[in-house]
């Protein structure tokens, strides 16, 4: 069995004592382990001109992974999904609406990917206990923050009211490590 682990991280945009903006960078990471060791891993960052957010950041993360997994031809394996936003895992099990008008379009993109899998059970686990995507999420984080020119440009990018950027794509780094994968 393959297990799934992902996290998502959201900064504002807003500078110290400003109003706060509703654009900010949504960061993501995952781990695919087969027994307990990886077998793949990414992380990565965008920015969003409007209603950037945690549970956002969080399906950005789903949706990377589950995307991964559809590139590793995993669909007919059973895939423990475990991630720390209980809100995630609950409306992905249907237990829970998705209000959010901005969360809609990727809850339907994470039902998509997820509806091409045979089995997925989906489990929630304690930030604590989700340490390897957390630290993926924190280091794209440190990745984007440590390029200031291209965080700015981001900044504006997103905040230009003409663009109809709806995602601005900051990283986006995918690891496969081949141990032992049957597909």
């Amino acid at each position: 069995m393959l297990t799934l682990r992902f996290d998502g991280l959201y900064r504002s945009f807003s500078e110290d004592g400003a109003a706060p903006s509703r654009a900010g960078v949504m960061c993501y990471g995952w781990v695919i382990e087969r027994n307990g060791k990886p077998v793949a891993r990414g992380h990565g960052g965008y920015a969003r001109r409007e209603e950037a957010s945690s549970n956002n950041a969080e399906y950005l993360a789903l949706i990377e992974g589950l995307s991964a997994l559809c590139d590793m031809g995993c669909e007919h394996e059973t895939i423990e999904v475990v991630g720390d936003a209980r809100s995630v895992i609950e409306q992905m099990q249907g237990r829970a609406a998705v209000n959010s008008p901005s969360t809609r379009p990727l809850y339907r993109r994470a039902l998509r990917l997820a509806g091409r899998f045979r089995r997925l059970i989906w489990t929630w686990t304690p930030r604590r206990k989700n340490h390897e995507a957390d630290l993926l999420t924190r280091r794209a984080m440190r990745q984007i923050a440590a390029n200031p020119a291209q965080y700015r440009a981001a900044m504006r990018a997103v905040e230009e009211p003409r663009k109809q950027t709806y995602l601005f794509s900051l990283l986006d780094l995918r690891i496969f490590q081949p141990l032992g994968l049957s597909v």
